[in-house]
């Protein structure tokens, strides 16, 4: 049976909910959890673990798996995302 891999553009989420006149009063806490979600993406970088790799790339969190960065590679990403899957 295949498992579904689902794919969160977390820095675009969190971008939405801030600009959400609504959401005003969860403007500091979203900040704080972006910031220890960059700090936890570049220690999974450091600690290269292909499960770990292919989590932070399905949630938009190393610049490679971000269509909407310049460090966008495809390639590589799907190379990451197949690793991680074994």
């Amino acid at each position: 049976m295949e498992e579904l891999k689902w794919k969160c553009h977390t820095p675009n989420l969190l971008g939405e909910i801030l600009t959400n006149t609504q959401c005003a009063i969860l403007k500091i806490p979203l900040n704080i959890l972006a910031r220890l979600l960059m700090k936890v993406a570049t220690r999974a970088s450091q600690l290269n673990d292909p499960k770990l790799n292919e989590l932070m790339c399905r949630m938009t969190l190393y610049e490679i798996a971000d269509p909407e960065s310049l460090n966008y590679n495809k390639k590589e990403l799907n190379r990451i995302l197949k690793e991680g899957k074994r």
